[in-house]
């Protein structure tokens, strides 16, 4: 008769209690890795853009962000709490989620609160360069063997930055972008 075994493993999961990461799973658990990760951003970019519209075109909410300035600082004084209550919950499935979601939401009304105080244009300026950046990244690692991880990300953003300004025609000083693509360009 066979003993059962001492740390029966129920599903895939396990086996990252046990030193194995997604960098060496097989390739359907890296993608479903990168599914939910790709959901999760995408949820709190889409939470982000909606509280932030609404903060900009309800004059209600906008007068109310610009009189009281305890909003900003409960969101902040909440999104520090959360981030440690997310480092202790990090593994306990569905409680980080919950948290995660309300540190999504207080970011997102810090976000919205900021926005308020520039112009539509600007705002949308933002936004496209943020989400250029990010589909830049995006098409970086997935077409990259590289380790995302060191330098080279942040040049490689760096220089993303600087191409989508470059199209919105931002207006920067000369010596500004000079000084910039310099420094960009001068680590390896």
């Amino acid at each position: 008769m066979t003993t059962p075994e001492k740390y029966p493993r129920s599903s895939i999961e396990d086996d990252f209690n046990y030193g194995t990461n997604v960098a060496t799973a097989s390739v359907q658990i890296r993608m479903d890795f990168l599914r939910k990760v790709y959901t999760i951003l995408s949820l709190q970019i889409i939470l982000t853009t909606a509280t932030s519209a609404l903060f900009m075109f309800c004059d209600t909410i906008k007068d109310f962000v610009h009189s009281s300035p305890a909003v900003v600082l409960m969101s902040a004084i909440g999104s520090l709490v959360l981030i440690i209550a997310l480092a202790f919950y990090r593994h306990q499935h569905p409680i980080n989620l919950y948290l995660l979601a309300a540190f999504t939401l207080l970011e997102s009304v810090s976000v919205a609160t900021a926005v308020t105080f520039y112009e539509y244009s600007i705002v949308l300026q933002a936004f496209f360069l943020t989400a250029a950046v990010f589909l830049g990244l995006t098409a970086y690692t997935f077409q990259s063997k590289r380790d995302f991880s060191k330098l080279g990300a942040g040049l490689f953003s760096g220089l993303w930055i600087l191409i989508i300004a470059g199209f919105m025609k931002v207006s920067f000083v000369l010596f500004t972008v000079s000084v910039y693509c310099s420094n960009l360009f001068s680590f390896k």
